[in-house]
């Protein structure tokens, strides 16, 4: 199989990809400043409103800051590597589809099994300390946002995963042999990016990064597994496209139909946290181990 990271080869210098990536976050964080200054003269408010993302209109403009990845790649990729954006996607210079499809099933599965696994811990927790499930929107104003929800989610799913399951991976990737390097590093970096203190408390954000951190690494295995980015696009799609229907109150519930009320910085946020991270990695596992009983990995090809 012709590796995922081939596309990367003929410029993978570490200077490179340190500008570039530099570049990246540089161009990232100037769409987000652009993006809230016009939604704020378009909407008649001030910027630091808009940051709560607690409307449909501020959330929307959260997830198009992310529109500046997409614009970064298109500058970086050509201009440092000589290659362009289908390049990410693997030797085949497209996404695999069906493996996207998987993907968001999978996710849509595992979030609709923690909120049933959440009805039953919830019985083993204080009564002041137990979360809810409320309606916070009629369905006629939330169904109008349905498909631009849709839409600029996977605008920022995939503008993430093109970053660090496409550019870094793959210019580490091909670079570097160790996944110390390709895998945790660039997925420490994607964790640190979901580091919000301000929110969350101390301890749980640094639960958050954990969670975030982890995901990020078994993304990074999925894909190389996968040789295609389809798969970890999809996973990350299906996560985020499930706050749509059940978000958390106070954190991006701009596009929820209902809302979980619990305190962002309570035991019980780091637990549901904590948990979705073991059940993220005992599904990873139960996939790998069915992956490499129906096709073994060629141990030195994965790698050299």
């Amino acid at each position: 199989m012709q590796s995922f990271w081939e596309p990367a080869l003929p410029r993978v210098q570490v200077w490179r990809t340190v500008i570039g990536f530099a570049l990246l976050i540089g161009i990232f964080f100037g769409a987000t400043a652009a993006v809230f200054q016009i939604g704020a003269l378009v909407l008649d408010a001030s910027p630091r409103e808009l940051v709560s993302a607690l409307t449909p209109q501020s959330t929307m403009l959260f997830f198009l800051t992310f529109i500046g990845f997409h614009i970064g790649l298109l500058l970086v990729l050509p201009l440092l590597h000589r290659r362009g954006y289908p390049s990410l996607f693997g030797p085949s210079r497209r996404i695999d589809m069906r493996h996207f499809g998987w993907g968001v099933l999978v996710t849509a599965g595992l979030a609709t099994f923690l909120y049933g696994f959440m009805y039953v811990d919830r019985a083993f927790v204080a009564e002041e300390f137990r979360p809810a499930i409320v309606q916070i929107r009629p369905f006629s104003e939330w169904i109008v946002w349905l498909l631009p929800a849709l839409a600029v989610i996977l605008l920022q799913t995939f503008g993430e995963e093109a970053v660090f399951r496409g550019y870094l991976l793959q210019q580490l990737r091909g670079r570097f042999r160790s996944p110390i390097i390709w895998a945790v590093l660039p997925s420490l970096i994607f964790g640190l990016l979901h580091f919000d203190p301000g929110t969350y408390g101390l301890w749980n954000a640094v639960a958050y990064v954990v969670n975030t951190t982890t995901t990020g690494i078994l993304l990074c295995l999925i894909t190389i597994r996968t040789g295609n980015i389809g798969a970890a696009a999809g996973l990350h799609f299906g996560n985020n496209a499930a706050l749509v229907f059940v978000g958390i109150k106070g954190n991006l519930e701009g596009f929820s139909f209902f809302a979980v009320e619990m305190g962002l910085e309570s035991g019980y946020t780091a637990w549901s946290i904590l948990s979705q991270t073991g059940f993220t990695l005992i599904l990873f596992a139960l996939w790998w181990r069915w992956m490499n009983r129906r096709d073994a990995i060629a141990k030195p090809a994965f790698a050299a």
